[in-house]
């Protein structure tokens, strides 16, 4: 195998590497209050800057005015919130002025009538 070949293999790998790898934390408000079926999803994708000086907020709660509440009807069930490796790579590279994260939000259906949350 030539030389070009092999760098050409190391940058493609690199390349899946970077735009697949990512890190991820799931927190979870009740395990047991909601099943796959009666859940809505919504995917934020969200960019600081300047050390968290500069960013976007993210809020649940649809009492707060101008936000970007993901679940105005129902209740937040779950939250993820992932960091990929192209996103590590640029926050080093930028010393932490710039960073990216992607935050995928569970929404509880609105329930219907009065009911136990605690199942």
């Amino acid at each position: 195998m030539k030389s070009t070949d092999k760098i050409i293999v190391v940058f493609v790998l690199l390349a899946l590497s970077i735009t697949s790898s990512c890190v991820s934390t799931r927190v979870e408000a009740s395990p047991y209050q909601d099943s796959v079926e009666n859940l809505e999803c919504r995917k934020v994708s969200n960019w600081s800057y300047y050390w968290g000086l500069k960013q976007k907020r993210v809020d649940a709660n649809p009492e707060v005015a101008d936000n970007q509440c993901p679940c105005r009807e129902g209740a937040l069930s779950w939250v993820v919130v992932k960091t990929s490796l192209g996103d590590f790579l640029l926050s080093a590279l930028t010393l932490g002025i710039v960073n990216h994260r992607t935050a995928t939000f569970g929404c509880s259906r609105p329930q219907q009538g009065e009911g136990d949350m605690d199942n």
